[in-house]
């Protein structure tokens, strides 16, 4: 028995000194485009929004040669899209009446902790090529919404919008080595929802997608 706990004991260290060996963390402050997408005929995507995240990102190795990595971290994204509402009839959002084609801006925040697998090339002049296939959850803190008509002015519309989204997370970059551990990020990614965001409209569901420039620095 105690031949074992000792065992045991062995083994956990080594593997937490493996893991430490190929971890890498990054801090990343990127812009965003973003645009939300409605499911019936009635409702219309207006123009996008800029938006942007920051925060820390994970790269968790499982080869020596640290080429393919689960990705995950910890980030807070200023999002959203405006939408327009042609209805036959004047419509109520967040207990307010408006008229047909009015255009509601949201601005939206979440959360997000996304989880991909990431692939990368082994390094050229200093560069090192990478992709990324997975998923980005996210929870929505803040709400705030616009209207054309001016009734709302980043007014709360949190009953109007879904606490959880999801979304596929597809990415392509590269890594800039300066030396020792550290790297320059630089890459796009997009984001496409798949859930609906909003709740108590006409019964549509509406998808939060966006465009990611990404800028991080490798520590």
């Amino acid at each position: 028995m105690k031949r074992s706990l000792i065992f045991i004991v062995t083994m956990l260290f080594c593997s937490v000194s493996f893991a430490q060996s190929l971890f890498e963390l990054s801090f990343s402050a990127s812009p965003t485009i973003n645009w939300m997408s409605p499911g019936v005929k009635e409702i219309q995507k207006n123009k996008s929004t800029l938006g942007y995240e920051f925060g820390v990102n994970a790269d968790i190795f499982f080869d020596q040669e640290m080429r393919y990595a689960f990705t995950t971290g910890v980030l807070v994204s200023q999002t959203g899209g405006e939408l327009t509402y042609n209805t036959a009839d004047n419509f109520t959002f967040a207990g307010n009446e408006f008229d047909s084609g009015t255009s509601i801006r949201y601005r939206l925040s979440y959360v997000e902790v996304p989880l991909a697998l990431k692939m990368r090339t082994n390094q050229f002049h200093r560069w090192t090529y990478w992709g990324l296939f997975g998923l980005s959850s996210g929870i929505n803190v803040t709400a705030k919404g616009d209207s054309s008509d001016e009734q709302f002015d980043q007014s709360d519309i949190n009953k109007q919008v879904k606490l959880f989204n999801m979304a596929l997370n597809l990415g392509l970059g590269s890594e800039f080595d300066l030396g020792g551990r550290n790297a320059l990020v630089l890459g796009l990614a997009y984001k496409s929802g798949f859930v609906d965001v909003t709740k108590g409209g006409l019964g549509e569901k509406t998808t939060l997608n966006s465009l990611t420039f990404k800028l991080g620095l490798v520590f």
